[in-house]
């Protein structure tokens, strides 16, 4: 398989994966951006994410503890005090809930892999931007997202090259 270089051959290349190499790339994308969030309930997740193989009552409760984590973290319908290192666990949660959902009969998952990885870049880019000042300050979310983009990427390509594919 060619070297990923950009997005479109990103995105392309994950839908290309069995699901069960799309949830080791997940695990991957998601360990890159733990660090973002300081939400003890989600610490447990971190061994999890380092196994290679994951029990069926491991992803429950990884499920579990995503769902109460995303819950609490969501801004409901009041944004008044929009609070973004919040919002960097919450998309941090949705990316395990995605990486754990049970599997729905007949449902797609060619794309979990990618909706991981967009939500790893959500809380990445929430985490960037300045909590200072009455507005956020955007000037390091562009270049945090192109980083972590970056970054997915390179996961991508080692876990091919890896995989011998």
């Amino acid at each position: 398989m060619p070297r990923i270089e950009k997005n479109s051959d990103f995105v392309s290349t994950l839908a290309t994966l069995p699901i069960e190499q799309q949830h080791k790339v997940a695990k991957k994308f998601i360990s890159g951006v733990m660090h973002l969030t300081d939400n003890p309930r989600l610490s447990p997740l971190l061994e999890l994410l380092k196994k290679p193989e994951c029990s069926a009552d491991d992803i429950s409760k990884a499920h579990s503890i995503a769902q109460s984590v995303y819950v609490d973290t969501s801004p409901h319908s009041d944004i008044t005090e929009f609070k973004y290192n919040c919002q960097a666990t919450h998309f941090i949660a949705q990316a395990v809930l995605a990486c754990t959902a049970p599997d729905n009969k007949g449902a797609t998952t060619s794309h979990l892999a990618h909706k991981v990885a967009n939500y790893c870049r959500m809380a990445q880019t929430c985490s960037s931007m300045g909590h200072g000042g009455e507005t956020p300050d955007f000037a390091n979310a562009e270049t945090e997202y192109n980083r972590i983009a970056k970054d997915q990427i390179d996961i991508v390509n080692q876990f091919l090259e890896s995989e011998g594919l």
